[in-house]
């Protein structure tokens, strides 16, 4: 009886030890600093307020809307700016900003995915107008860089020709697609050729992007079942994904959909950001490796094979359970 006793308690220890491990090894953010809003894991060298971020470019705000749902915004120097065209007076009207929301962030990877507006073009068949919503979004000299890999410039429509102007290292270069078509019964689902949808790869380094639409082109021929045109940087996964009611309807209209950005820390390579390991180097566990950044100058920190966790932080990676 006795014997069965201490092998009960020895196996209360061993769950107690195990899940104050599991605790430790899940604390992602810095002492102190919420961990999440929203239901978005929020891991360092991000953080939801100042003293929580390693800098000024990490830093998330965490607001609570009037229905009680919080959400994780970029740092309030981030924002996507709309320009509304008016055709009346051939002026840029500047209309807005919004805060730039966060989806997700992949501490491997370097990236987190944001909130891309839906750009959009509408014609006015008794006004003979066209409304423009045009928007631009600046992450120029900031660690991030929009992902090459994942993103595509997106045009939507019937007689639609749509530019996007992107700035890598302060130069900017314009690229853009065209789409057109005559009726609703020459559209596909899932297809993206130029028949009501077109789109078109983005370079590596893209940092600022601005997108616009070619004024001879209108909807003003195709109105009587396809008013507006739309375009967008969207990241291409089973979020996005061409529909004919895009066309015919105005469900697009307002909307946002979703961009991968890459992160970074600083702006060495491992080698330099080395020499600095008892000051600015990030990489701060013991059990973490640095890797160069695919996009850009900078460095990211991963856990070691066999380990897992938060390389950014002391003893953030740790070992397998």
């Amino acid at each position: 009886m006795e014997l069965l006793v201490i092998i009960l308690l020895l196996l209360l220890i061993s769950i107690s030890l195990s899940q104050t491990e599991a605790a430790e090894s899940a604390n992602i953010a810095l002492p102190g600093c919420p961990n999440s809003c929203g239901g978005v894991p929020i891991p360092y060298p991000f953080g939801i307020g100042v003293n929580c971020a390693m800098s000024r470019d990490f830093e998330v705000r965490c607001i609570t809307a009037h229905n009680g749902m919080s959400t994780p915004y970029m740092s309030e120097h981030f924002n996507q700016t709309c320009w509304k065209w008016n055709n009346s007076t051939a002026n840029f009207d500047l209309s807005y900003y919004t805060a730039i929301a966060i989806r997700d962030i992949n501490l491997s990877l370097g990236q987190a995915r944001i909130t891309s507006p839906i750009n959009s073009q509408c014609y006015d068949s008794t006004t003979k107008k066209v409304d423009y919503n045009n928007w631009e979004v600046i992450l120029t000299d900031t660690p991030y860089k929009f992902n090459r890999e994942r993103n595509k410039f997106v045009a939507i429509g019937c007689d639609t020709l749509a530019y996007i102007k992107f700035s890598i290292n302060h130069n900017n270069y314009w690229g853009g697609c065209g789409s057109w078509c005559y009726s609703p019964e020459a559209l596909t689902n899932g297809s993206c050729s130029g028949i009501g949808c077109c789109q078109t790869d983005m370079p590596n380094g893209t940092s600022y992007i601005w997108i616009e639409f070619d004024q001879n082109y209108t909807s003003s021929h195709v109105y009587n079942f396809s008013r507006c045109s739309y375009a967008m940087l969207t990241e291409e996964s089973d979020e996005f994904n061409f529909n004919t009611d895009y066309i015919t309807t105005n469900q697009l209209l307002g909307q946002n959909t979703t961009a991968l950005i890459d992160w970074t820390i600083g702006s060495t390579t491992c080698d330099t950001a080395r020499t600095n390991k008892s000051s600015s180097y990030a990489c701060r566990s013991d059990y973490s490796v640095c890797l160069n950044s695919g996009n850009g100058p900078g460095y990211l920190c991963n856990c070691a094979k066999g380990y897992q966790g938060n390389p950014y932080l002391e003893g953030g990676c740790q070992g397998r359970l």
